[in-house]
C-alpha cells in the first residue's frame, strides 16, 4: 500500500503541483482502502521528511 499510495501522490504532483489538496477519504476512495490506513501512512511519510502536513493539505518535498 506504500508505494501505490506514493505512486498515486507522485501522478496528481505532476498534473497539479507540491501542493496536495485531498482530504485522506478522497484519496483513500481512490485507492479503494480506508482512511485510517491512509493517515496512517501519510503520517509515516511526514515522519520520513517525504511530506509537510498543513491542515487542509500537505506539500510533496520528496525529491
Amino acid at each position: 500500500m506504500d508505494e501505490r499510495l506514493e505512486f498515486y501522490i507522485l501522478k496528481y504532483v505532476k498534473q497539479f503541483g507540491a501542493i496536495v489538496n485531498l482530504t485522506h477519504q478522497d484519496i483513500a476512495n481512490d485507492l479503494n482502502t480506508s482512511r485510517e490506513v491512509i493517515s496512517r501512512l501519510l503520517k509515516k511519510m511526514e515522519h520520513n521528511g517525504w511530506i509537510i502536513m498543513n491542515r487542509n493539505s500537505f506539500d510533496w518535498i520528496k525529491k
